[in-house]
């Protein structure tokens, strides 16, 4: 079988003629191959630059099929059939490979055969020469190790390894096997041992190779004394005072040069060197580092070489720490204040940095001096302060250490109003930091000392107050640090000598979202046509930003939105019409990034003439009242205090002899009787109205126990035996009533049982035959008691007479 194969050059550091090389020593192995397979397999795959290729190179992949396979032939890029091979001849395929980069399964197949054939092709790199070749001596005497940088990854096993070769030898030179730091991925190291004078030159590279070439590195030369380290030394100890610290370290044996290096604990800055000459045949080094701050935490390291020109310098010694000493605070405070809505004044200060405070500070001393009175308040404080009232005072504030204390920082409160900044603006910077600017007061009549620009969240003056100073000639700023979603405001002032101007701006917000929650505390209240709602914001924590409007939403067959702005807090719906159905209202609040949820829905009604209405409950009331109060005084000035009881007064007792039938039944109170024993009763005889006391006189059958021992008489003028100009009679006879228990009356005679209740309630009531016309409209039938209903008479203990008798007007 004859190939004629055609391949292009691969990319690389490859030649030419090695190139034909590979070419020819890989088709000869093929075609051997394809002899001995045939009997085993229906077909052969190769490449014409092997199972292993440079990555990115070009190259061509060749099936060839036993002459018995005569079905279709196909090729297989990692089991996906590709449609662009190419028919070599009658038994043979290829594909043309372009720009591989990654490891690649080629498959042949003949149609109707169950054994494949196929070619794994794997890509990578020729290694780089290895870089930063370096070697150390640890001491004097002790073995050699050398580092070096693989170079670029190859994505292929690429062993490295190091040569070394001494300069005044014939000796050939020697390989080391390198090995990897897992710490440092790429680096490399290999360690040797060396023996005779330190003046002996070597020579050493290293060498990386995989099976697509090799590389090595530049060959470094040096003389052991030259690459000698000796051991770190040990810091034994550092005292401070405010400004120095004095660092002690332990010298090592051979060496000559020491190298202290120091930096504040907190920072990341670097390090000062510091180098001190001749150590030789000292045990202990005391060097002084200057130049320090007061109250910092330094650290201090130090290390050691044998001399300027021999050797390297050591590792670096563990640290050591210590911090220097207080000193009185440098620096005046930052002071400003705020005035609340109730005229509260408020003192703010910033608190000192570090190296303005120069040690811990313990609290602050306020001197509150009253321009008015003279009276002077000395108060140490820890965080900010409340200024007692004062229409104007000079306050002082200190900070205080356990040196000493700061430069004061006095404030005039309040300071004279005066011509403000003009031109307040706005603007997003990003979502943390907005810009204020403005310019400088066109009719400034004083000279301007600086400015001020305080902000702060929306309803937390004086819990996150932010403020910065300018200079006189500034007119922006920037403010920093701020929240998101969060409503902020705030103040520019120009400072004058004695006075002060001030120009606020609001509604600034770096990001917002939408309220998370609605306005609360809806209230709603209808006045005829008209309704007026009012409520509160809506949360500080859930606004979402700056609240820009309120909508109110008011449903009746429809809904109809009203907006309202921002700032208002009661909004006034009128042309409402008057309806049976009720009308439904809820609110919802507004960001720049949408609208916030629905609240509560509130109902209520439009009533007609809601005035008059209220005008009709209000006379009823009045009405009312009167009748109370009028009844209230007839009861006390025409009502007896004592109460006459009628079974004992002469009347009925001469009443009783002529209708001689008239008999009182009497009821004993239940509770005073046992279950078995009958209540005891008195007979009573009803007789016909012409035997009553105006004509037939009946004899008397029995008279009730209530009525003996009466010692009170009626009244004349209610008597119809006295009163001539009438006759009286009975209309009713009386009637027997339940027994019920009552408070006991003062004048119940001795005679009746104590324990016996009796109740008495009459429906006789004495009317005249003749009575005016006037009268009987105002009083009807009624003689007796004619202003007192029958249910306000109480029930009493004991003997039956009408003081005994309780009048409760309380229901009139």
């Amino acid at each position: 079988m004859k190939l004629n194969i055609h391949s292009e050059q691969p990319r690389g550091p490859m030649s030419h003629s090695l190139h034909d090389c590979w070419s020819i020593i890989i088709l000869i192995h093929l075609l051997g191959t394809i002899e001995s397979s045939t009997a085993e397999k229906p077909c052969t795959a190769f490449s014409s630059n092997g199972d292993l290729v440079l990555s990115g190179s070009n190259f061509q992949v060749f099936c060839t099929y036993l002459a018995s396979c005569r079905a279709t032939k196909s090729m297989y890029i990692d089991k996906i059939q590709t449609h662009q091979v190419q028919h070599y001849n009658s038994t043979t395929i290829f594909l043309n490979v372009t720009d591989i980069r990654k490891e690649t399964t080629y498959t042949c197949k003949c149609y109707g055969e169950p054994e494949p054939c196929g070619l794994d092709v794997d890509v990578g790199y020729l290694p780089s020469a290895p870089e930063k070749v370096a070697c150390i001596q640890k001491g004097e005497f002790g073995q050699v190790t050398c580092t070096w940088m693989r170079g670029v990854e190859t994505k292929m096993n690429t062993p490295s390894e190091l040569w070394v070769k001494a300069m005044n030898s014939t000796a050939a030179p020697v390989s080391y096997p390198g090995f990897d730091y897992s710490s440092d991925p790429g680096l490399v190291s290999a360690i040797f041992s060396v023996s005779g004078s330190n003046q002996t030159d070597y020579s050493v590279w290293a060498n990386s190779f995989n099976k697509l070439g090799s590389a090595k590195s530049t060959p470094l030369n040096f003389k052991l004394d030259q690459i000698v380290q000796p051991p770190p030394p040990a810091v034994s100890q550092v005292k401070c005072c405010s400004r120095a610290c004095e660092v002690g370290v332990e010298w090592v044996q051979g060496t000559l040069l020491l190298e202290v290096w120091y930096r504040a604990a907190q920072e990341t800055k670097s390090w000062i060197s510091h180098t001190v000459g001749s150590m030789r045949n000292q045990s202990n080094v005391s060097l002084p580092i200057m130049s320090l701050q007061p109250y910092t935490l330094y650290e201090f390291q130090a290390r050691v070489k044998l001399n300027h020109s021999k050797g390297l310098w050591s590792d670096w010694s563990k640290s050591l720490f210590n911090q220097t000493e207080e000193e009185a605070p440098a620096k005046a405070l930052d002071v400003w204040y705020t005035t609340s809505t109730t005229s509260n004044i408020t003192l703010h200060w910033k608190n000192l940095s570090n190296l303005d405070a120069r040690g811990r500070i313990t609290g602050y001393k306020v001197i509150i001096h009253n321009l008015q009175t003279g009276m002077t308040e000395n108060v140490t404080s820890t965080t900010t302060f409340l200024v007692p009232s004062c229409l104007s005072c000079n306050v002082t504030v200190y900070a205080l250490n356990s040196r000493g204390s700061s430069p004061p920082t006095s404030v005039i409160i309040p300071l004279r109003t005066a011509q403000p900044p003009e031109n307040v603006q706005s603007s997003h910077c990003n979502k943390h930091s907005f810009a204020i600017s403005w310019t400088r007061p066109s009719t400034a009549g004083a000279a301007v000392r600086g400015y001020l620009v305080e902000w702060f969240p929306k309803g937390k003056q004086v819990e996150e107050l932010r403020w910065k100073r300018l200079g006189p000639n500034e007119y922006h700023t920037v403010a920093d640090d701020i929240k998101q979603y969060e409503c902020y405001e705030g103040a520019v002032y120009v400072q004058y000598e004695q006075a002060m101007g001030r120009a606020p701006f609001e509604d600034i917000s770096t990001n917002e979202s939408a309220p998370s929650a609605s306005p609360s505390d809806v209230q709603v209240r209808v006045n005829e046509d008209r309704v007026t709602v009012s409520w509160s914001e809506v949360p500080l924590g859930k606004q979402g930003g700056c609240v820009r409007k309120y909508t109110i939403y008011l449903k009746k067959e429809e809904i109809t939105s009203y907006d309202c702005d921002a700032s208002k807090r009661s909004y006034t719906i009128t042309g409402l019409a008057q309806s049976d159905q009720p009308y439904y209202l809820w609110m919802s609040a507004w960001t720049s990034s949408g609208e916030g949820p629905h609240g509560s829905s509130h109902s209520f009604f439009i009533i007609a003439n809601q005035n008059i209405w209220y005008v009709t409950i209000v006379v009823s009331c009045l009405v009312a009242l009167v009748c109370f109060l009028l009844k209230r005084w007839v009861c006390h000035y025409f009502i007896p205090d004592i109460v006459l009881d009628p079974a004992n007064s002469k009347w009925a007792k001469e009443c009783a002899k002529e209708m001689g039938g008239l008999t009182l039944q009497l009821y004993v109170s239940e509770s005073s009787i046992s279950e078995e024993d009958e209540p005891e009763t008195v007979e009573v005889q009803e007789l016909p109205e012409e035997s009553w006391c105006s004509g037939n006189p009946a004899q008397p059958t029995e008279i009730s126990r209530a009525a003996e021992g009466a010692s009170h008489l009626i009244p004349p003028q209610l008597s119809p035996v006295t009163d001539p100009s009438a006759t009286a009679y009975f209309q009713n006879s009386y009637l027997q009533s339940f027994s019920q228990e009552s408070g006991s009356s003062g004048q119940t005679q001795d005679t009746q049982g104590t324990d016996i209740n009796v109740d008495y309630i009459s429906t006789h009531l004495l009317v005249r035959e003749e009575v005016d016309e006037d009268e009987q409209e105002c009083f009807g039938e009624m003689v007796f008691f004619p202003c007192l209903p029958l249910d306000h008479l109480v029930p009493v203990q004991g003997k039956l007479t009408l003081d005994s008798v309780r009048i409760d007007c309380s229901g009139f």
